[in-house]
């Protein structure tokens, strides 16, 4: 029983001792502007402390920007804490309370909370109120309206400036709206510079064919196959490039199809007959060199070479060799 009755009289002379008290380093401000909110508060020596709504207040008027531990002590089983909050101040013109700010703390199984006054702040407007004297160019003194950028943001203090959430929100909202506007003028002018222009057509430039045609034979000669003896090799590029040509040329599936049906498409665009016959010889000649049936001599396999330069030459204009 008399553990019980000392146990009882320890919390209460913790709940006297323990409490929470506000200031403020001034009762006017302007919206926009900073006040600083100090806050002192004791509790028991092992007790658990809560002080997320002292550290963390956020409000539609009040956003805390910053809190810091300025002292604490103890002294016969009490600590005593002093904080310094700052605010940025968002209210509106006229009277409005700060507070009041709360806390708690756990003592063995029990949980105590304490609570503060509120603190009346005067809340100016300050492009309405605020006034400052300047002296113009002559050396008058004149008395016009506090630019309301040099009230928020101060500049011999910008260095160390620091941002409340709200702030960062509304600058950050800001610039993001200024970035929009201008992809939105950039495209516009944009448009209307392709609807004046008209639309813009990217004309592929197709090389002609002789021109490959010739490339491709230039390089089988410098390959000098026939001079090494590889008659295959050079019978099977020659047929393969003179066909392609003509795949190019006239827009037949050339490379693909069996030579008879090759020899048909020929005859039906070409009408110089030493053209057909020596089309039909070369074509004949590099299938029986390309499946071993046949091994011409290296002068004949020359002259389809000149042959092949000859007809690209000859085929090579739209009109000719169209019936």
């Amino acid at each position: 029983m008399m553990k019980k009755v000392i146990y009882i009289i320890l919390i209460l002379a913790a709940l006297i001792q323990a409490e929470i008290k506000i200031f403020t380093n001034k009762t006017e401000v302007y919206t926009g502007e900073r006040i600083r909110i100090t806050v002192e508060l004791d509790h028991p020596e092992g007790s658990s402390v809560d002080l997320t709504n002292i550290q963390n207040t956020f409000s539609e008027d009040f956003d805390l920007v910053e809190s810091k531990v300025v002292s604490q002590s103890k002294a016969d089983g009490i600590i005593k804490e002093t904080f310094a909050n700052d605010y940025a101040v968002f209210s509106k013109p006229g009277e409005d309370h700060f507070g009041p700010l709360e806390y708690s703390y756990v003592k063995g199984e029990e949980v105590f909370s304490f609570k503060s006054d509120s603190i009346k702040i005067n809340v100016k407007s300050i492009l309405k109120d605020a006034k400052v004297t300047v002296v113009d160019s002559l050396g008058n003194q004149k008395t016009v309206s506090l630019d309301s950028l040099g009230m928020v943001l101060p500049i011999k203090d910008i260095s160390i400036y620091k941002m409340s959430k709200r702030e960062k929100i509304y600058i950050g909202t800001f610039f993001a709206l200024i970035v929009i506007i201008i992809l939105i003028i950039y495209f516009m002018l944009k448009r209307k510079r392709m609807k004046a222009n008209g639309p813009v057509i990217i004309v592929e430039k197709k090389i002609p064919a002789h021109i490959i045609a010739i490339q491709m034979l230039d390089k089988l000669k410098e390959k000098k196959y026939l001079e090494k003896g590889d008659f295959k090799e050079f019978a099977a590029e020659l047929s393969l490039i003179f066909r392609n040509f003509l795949e190019d040329r006239f827009d037949f599936p050339g490379a693909e199809l069996p030579t008879d049906d090759l020899k048909k498409e020929i005859k039906a665009r070409v009408t110089d007959a030493e053209t057909l016959d020596n089309s039909d010889k070369l074509l004949e000649v590099t299938d029986f060199v390309k499946y071993a049936k046949f091994m011409p001599l290296e002068a004949e396999l020359k002259q389809f070479l000149e042959f092949a330069y000859k007809a690209v030459d000859k085929l090579k204009d739209e009109s000719n060799g169209k019936k």
